[in-house]
């Protein structure tokens, strides 16, 4: 019973058809929430969680136990050999470049398999042409275009690796702005298995944003050598302010740690002043968080399929992360979703997005997030750039309850347009 939103009839409807349709793939969700979420129980308990650990620290940060804690923390629950989880990282992007310029040297080729990065990544790599970048520091780069229907190209990546034997092999596992498919772990196992046997040194780095505890296995498990992604995506649980993490071969880590602070200081440097009990948090709820998330999108692509739009993925497809691309076919109607998103947010919910310039994008983006945390895409979001097929990227949900509510007033706003 909804006596607080005004929903037209024909939304009411279609969104109990789109529940119904759901009730399967919402169990499934439950079954492997509650394992992360016992995952995440035990690490706490195996590393002895105390209130002692929630001080934080100041200067130089040695010895800092809640942060040396909260790295073991993320490596349990990755199934990693280490981590370094710290608020000081300010993006997933951020992040991802710390992870890179730790790993690679002048000289090192950096072959991406699934197509051109995403707009953000790509002046840190020189991409797009920027002071600063991989490429000034003489790292190459190469990529691997993706198949006419959006998935990795497996004999491609297996005759470019053993013709160029790559420093790296990166994979992006969320689709950025394209429509692809996102990757699950089964995915990922496929580009491990054709890459190691030919070049076995290769390192295997994932981009694991909006990837975590959408699944039980994790990219740890098939072979990928190191993975990062961001605190105010799944891994924060909507309660981390900001931050990040990187995970997996305790060398690589190191190497990333050496150059997140200071080559020979690494890990053991960096105070944690007063987040650690916010992060600690974000931890602990993020299995839980992320399944809330995943429900939004299941539904959402249900609903929007019942409404007659194109939407990767379908309902009825497994999850590698929590985005829906629902492709609405005008920038009226674009900007009319993310209205709706914005009208049911908690945060800011009288504001009208509107377009505007983003950095690092190459055209208008519209960003509706009615967010406690500035930017936070585990929070129910919707953003895309105005440009064709002019579609929405929806991400994220605390509470499936509100969530629903929002995705039926972008619905609302959607077909009123």
């Amino acid at each position: 019973m909804n006596p607080f939103f005004q929903i037209d009839e024909s939304i009411r409807v279609a969104a109990d058809k789109a529940l119904a349709l759901c009730a399967d793939h919402f169990a499934e969700i439950e079954r492997i929430k509650e394992y992360n979420q016992l995952k995440m129980l035990k690490a706490f308990q195996q590393y002895g969680v105390s209130e002692a650990m929630f001080c934080g620290s100041t200067g130089y940060g040695y010895d800092d136990r809640g942060r040396d804690t909260l790295d073991k923390i993320y490596a349990y629950v990755f199934d990693a050999e280490d981590a370094l989880a710290r608020h000081n990282f300010m993006s997933g992007t951020h992040t991802l470049t710390v992870a890179l310029f730790g790993m690679l040297r002048p000289g090192d080729l950096m072959l991406s398999v699934t197509g051109t990065p995403y707009d953000t990544i790509q002046p840190v790599i020189g991409i797009t042409p920027c002071s600063g970048s991989l490429a000034d520091f003489g790292v190459k780069y190469s990529e691997v275009a993706l198949k006419e229907d959006g998935t990795v190209d497996l004999d491609a990546i297996k005759s470019e690796v053993a013709a160029k034997k790559p420093k790296m092999v990166y994979i992006q596992r969320s689709k950025g702005y394209a429509t692809r498919p996102s990757l699950r772990i089964k995915e990922i196992k496929a580009i491990v298995d054709v890459v190691k046997p030919v070049s076995p040194d290769t390192i295997i780095m994932l981009d694991n944003c909006y990837g975590e505890f959408t699944e039980i296995e994790t990219p740890m498990n098939v072979g990928v050598d190191i993975m990062a992604g961001s605190m105010i995506k799944n891994a924060g649980g909507g309660i981390a302010p900001t931050g990040g993490y990187i995970a997996g071969r305790a060398d690589l880590v190191e190497q990333c740690a050496y150059r997140l602070s200071t080559p020979g200081t690494g890990r053991e440097l960096g105070c944690t002043l007063s987040v650690l009990r916010e992060m600690y948090l974000g931890a602990y709820h993020a299995p839980a968080v992320t399944a809330e998330a995943i429900k939004t999108a299941v539904f959402a692509s249900a609903l929007f399929e019942i409404l007659g739009y194109d939407v990767e993925p379908s309902y009825k497809t497994k999850r590698g992360d929590i985005i829906d691309v629902i492709t609405l076919g005008s920038a009226e109607k674009l900007c009319a979703f993310c209205r709706g998103i914005q009208s049911g947010s908690p945060i800011d919910s009288f504001v009208t997005p509107q377009p505007a310039p983003m950095p690092g994008y190459d055209s208008e983006v519209i960003m509706a997030a009615g967010a406690f945390t500035l930017g936070s895409s585990i929070e129910i979001s919707a953003d895309g750039p105005l440009r064709e097929p002019y579609a929405v990227y929806l991400q994220g949900g605390l509470s499936f309850a509100t969530s629903k509510i929002s995705v039926m007033l972008a619905a609302q706003e959607v077909e009123r347009s």
